[in-house]
């Protein structure tokens, strides 16, 4: 595995851990957002376009507006008593185990799975994928999240704080 790919993994580990043992939803929809990036550049390294254009569009840029706008109008009661978070300090830990179990399991693993790879047919770069043979998909990825916004405003309307 060259250096690229090892960095793109560590960054989608290193998000996904960042994510979980955040303090504030906010702060882990942001980095739940990262990690789809990451993924989505994977996806691009191992000639997946379709599948990198989808995580990035849908999962990093759909889905991650709409948790962000719902969360910064509701907060929740775990992030006003912040001690019921306590069963989360052993992530860490848990983290190392699975990292330490992950360097000595998973090689040989994707080393398997690289013997199963097909090439994709016409590869390209995100631009040609995103805007040249993905165009309608977006028209109706913007419109949804036009869609998400109105929806959530009018459910969640602003509260004036007294």
């Amino acid at each position: 595995m060259n250096d690229p790919r090892l960095v793109l993994f560590a960054l989608t580990a290193l998000f996904s851990i960042w994510a979980v043992m955040a303090r504030s939803l906010l702060t882990s929809a942001i980095m739940l957002a990262l990690v789809s990036v990451t993924v989505s550049l994977i996806f691009f390294d191992y000639g997946a376009p379709w599948a990198g254009v989808f995580e990035l569009s849908v999962c990093a840029g759909l889905i991650t507006v709409l948790f962000i706008g719902a969360v910064s109008l509701i907060r929740s009661e775990e992030e006003k008593h912040p001690e019921s978070r306590a069963r989360f300090y052993a992530l860490p830990l848990a983290a190392a185990i699975f990292a330490i179990a992950g360097w000595f399991y998973l090689p040989p693993f994707f080393a398997e799975m690289a013997g199963w790879a097909r090439p994709g047919t016409g590869g390209g770069t995100i631009g040609l994928a995103l805007w040249d043979m993905r165009r309608q998909d977006l028209l109706g990825q913007v419109l949804m999240l036009a869609a998400g916004v109105f929806v959530i405003k009018s459910v969640f309307p602003r509260r004036t704080e007294k």
